[in-house]
């Protein structure tokens, strides 16, 4: 189950993709043309709408699969109390339709049971029956480039490459922290409070002992959220696995391996550790970016040259038919670039997607074409991004993206840094914070970073991102 090699893609998905695969292999015994499908965050997944299906590869006469591929797609829809399948929510069951470890493809035919299971509980059924089959068009082009491959080289000596690999980026992390001097590191992400509940605070203590061995303390972070902000261990090794890699050559593999010098500590019942049925809409969209910050500050206490914080946020907008709707409905979602972080080698990026998030925007013709909702607006947040002062560099700016409802619609959004800005580095200021504004009959209304309301035709709802935080004065010297 350990990760040989993934996409360049989604930092979020593809480091949990080896808690997935290890999953299907203990719960459910697989056969040639067999495929497990699941979202249980407990049982491999990370949040429901993250549908994942791991395929066996089975090339010479082993009994066990020689490899194992994995699909993952995040589905628009998967029931659950609000459009989108991310709500508000305080227990798990209130997100949407669980899938524990089960066969989706038994000797290569479609269990059309559970396939309509999820179809009939999603807003979008056809939509469902579309994207389950898109997955198992993609697993199956995957395990006829395996053996191609396999054909090409031998599977044995694949095998052993796959190995070499892993070992590879073990020991590329190893040299790197072996060059660094031995220290420690504290970085505090707090995430927004909003009325009637609590934020979450992610504290990471880092500490680069000999070996070299890299321990990274989440202990004292925040008990379990009692909203939608918990992220299951999957999401945590995703964001270690990102960060660490942000030091290391650009050649180097992305593989399990760059977990092997790594202790991660979590406490059980934490907002990084949470008891099964806890709600996590937001874990893996919001709480891994707040991760990746503390981490960032952490080693940047450390001493390491990090840049500044990014927006810390993917401004997740999800419209959808109302609950009360009957008939055809419809649920949207996408993500929004702001500002990312200065660095020492210059200001940081205007209205671009950071850190764990990579998902392209939906193209305005499209967006309108498909749903009753008009782009009013689209630009950047001009001075949005942190000061560098003047021997420094300046953080990114923000988006402007205002919706207008042409239609009653049910809105959803989870975000972070709305009441504090994402903070600058050496000196640096930190990005303007982002807004989330309801405009009702020509009256502008704050909303807070996590909101849930249903909203009227004409209404129009305005997300400012947030901008990148400032890299203070610049030292030219080299680093290291």
């Amino acid at each position: 189950g350990g990760l040989v090699c993934g996409a360049a893609h989604i930092p979020v998905h593809l480091g949990s993709m080896d808690t997935a695969c290890r999953a299907a292999i203990e719960g459910v015994g697989m056969n040639p043309g067999d495929a497990v499908i699941l979202n249980d965050p407990w049982s491999g997944g990370t949040h429901l709408p993250d549908i994942t299906v791991i395929f066996p590869a089975f090339i010479s006469e082993n009994s066990d699969p020689d490899f194992y591929l994995g699909v993952r797609a995040h589905h628009a829809d998967v029931g659950g109390i609000a459009p989108g399948s991310l709500p508000l929510s305080t227990r798990l069951e209130e997100e949407g339709f669980v899938i524990q470890p089960q066969l989706i493809l038994r000797d290569g035919e479609i269990m059309t049971a559970l396939v309509e299971d999820l179809a009939r509980l999603s807003r979008q059924p056809e939509e469902r029956r579309g994207d389950l089959k898109a997955q198992l068009a993609a697993g199956a082009v995957g395990l006829k480039r395996i053996r191609e491959l396999a054909d090409s080289r031998g599977i044995e000596r694949i095998k052993s490459e796959a190995s070499a690999l892993i070992e590879h980026s073990s020991r590329i992390l190893e040299s790197y922290l072996a060059s660094m001097e031995q220290s420690s590191g504290t970085g505090l992400t707090n995430m927004d409070d909003i009325p009637d509940e609590a934020g979450a605070v992610i504290d990471c203590r880092i500490d680069l002992q000999s070996g070299p061995q890299l321990e990274i303390d989440f202990t004292n972070s925040s008990d379990q959220h009692p909203g939608c902000l918990n992220a299951v261990p999957a999401i945590v090794n995703s964001a270690v696995i990102y960060t660490l890699r942000l030091f290391l050559p650009d050649d180097t593999p992305v593989t399990s391996g760059l977990l092997a010098p790594v202790m991660v500590k979590l406490r059980d019942g934490s907002v990084l550790n949470p008891e099964p049925g806890a709600a996590v809409a937001g874990g893996n969209v919001e709480t891994s970016q707040a991760i990746v910050e503390a981490l960032l500050l952490a080693f940047g206490d450390m001493g390491w040259d990090v840049p500044a914080a990014s927006q810390g946020t993917m401004n997740n907008v999800l419209l959808g038919s109302p609950v009360h709707a009957t008939g055809t409905q419809f649920s949207f979602y996408e993500t929004i670039g702001g500002g990312s972080g200065a660095t020492r080698e210059g200001p940081g990026a205007s209205g671009i997607q950071t850190h764990m998030t990579n998902t392209r925007n939906t193209p305005i013709e499209a967006l309108e074409r498909e749903y009753p909702i008009r782009v009013k607006t689209y630009a950047i947040r001009k001075d949005s991004g942190g000061d560098g002062g003047p021997d420094g560099n300046a953080g990114g700016d923000g988006v402007i993206r205002e919706f207008e409802m042409l239609e009653e619609t049910c809105l959803t959004i989870l975000s972070h840094h709305r009441t504090s800005g994402p903070p600058g580095v050496n000196g640096g200021k930190p990005g303007v914070p982002g807004r989330n504004i309801l405009i009702r009959d020509g009256e502008e209304i704050e909303l807070p970073a996590r909101t849930m309301q249903d909203l009227l035709p004409g209404d129009i709802i305005r997300i400012e991102t947030p901008g990148g935080g400032g890299y203070g004065k610049v030292n030219q010297s080299d680093p290291s």
